[in-house]
């Protein structure tokens, strides 16, 4: 009995490092370390605003307002659900239109010369002065958020992915070739997942950008999502509500971005060693 025993435990402590090696304990470290951060900074704001008796009406305490995120929490989640599901579309078209577009400019010496300047010119432009427009061409509602997600994610990963194409060794082409694989199979097995670490990198900032724009886009061309949420409370002056959709959009953010991180680790397991 006391061998069995003794032989489980440097199995269970094994199986207990490679969940860890799997999940990421660094991750988690990082995420332990964040919390922490964040519960510091609330404390140190609470505090503040109790020594010097600021008025709600000028800035709230966190414990109003994280109060308010949970007392509000129907009419909030509703509000995230539409945010969340326009970063989606957004997001998505972005993804789908940058990276073979990114493929393209990379393979087509001619694109790049001619078609990147654009891009990079649509990009600097400001999405609160390209959202006049779109709403004058498509008029309020969920397509011109949409569209104002996607101008905010479309150019990092455009830019991620060719860099990403352009680092993979030439010498695997020359090989892959020798080895009787036709185009698309050397694309699928090697050009691709050696540029899926950079895809991946420009998604992860693109997926923040998305939430960033889709407040944007909620300020001045929607009826519903977290950031009409924020313009509505603002015109009563509730400003406990204002934070509570900011702490919201916050959240969401998180969320985008762990989802990316997850199943950038379920595409890319090589990455996790």
């Amino acid at each position: 009995m006391s061998q069995t025993a003794s032989a489980m435990v440097p199995a269970q402590s094994g199986t207990r490092a490679r969940l860890m090696a799997a999940f990421g304990g660094s991750y988690f470290s990082s995420v332990l370390i964040g919390t922490v951060a964040v519960l510091l900074l609330l404390g140190l704001w609470e505090a503040a605003l109790r020594y010097f008796e600021v008025p709600v009406w000028l800035a709230p305490k966190p414990s109003d307002f994280l109060v308010r995120l949970y007392t509000d929490r129907a009419l909030i989640a509703g509000h995230a659900f539409w945010t969340s599901l326009t970063i989606v579309e957004g997001f998505t078209l972005g993804v789908l239109v940058a990276i073979p577009l990114a493929l393209a400019i990379v393979s087509v010496g001619a694109l790049e010369r001619g078609l990147y300047p654009v891009i990079v010119f649509l990009n600097i432009m400001p999405k609160t002065v390209i959202g006049p427009i779109l709403i004058i061409w498509f008029g309020i509602g969920p397509l011109v958020a949409a569209l104002i997600v996607f101008l905010m994610s479309f150019f990092p990963v455009l830019v991620d992915s060719m860099s990403g194409f352009r680092l993979v060794d030439r010498r695997l082409f020359y090989i892959s070739r020798s080895m009787g694989a036709n185009p698309w199979q050397t694309f699928w097995k090697v050009r691709l997942p050696a540029a899926m670490p950079h895809i991946f990198s420009g998604m992860k900032i693109g997926v923040v950008k998305a939430v960033e724009g889709v407040i944007i886009a909620e300020f001045i061309a929607s009826n519903k999502g977290l950031g009409f949420m924020i313009v509505r409370a603002s015109a009563f002056m509730d400003m406990t509500l204002m934070f509570s959709g900011l702490v919201a959009a916050a959240i969401v953010a998180l969320m985008f971005n762990g989802a990316m991180s997850i199943i950038g680790q379920w595409l890319m397991p090589w990455s996790r060693h």
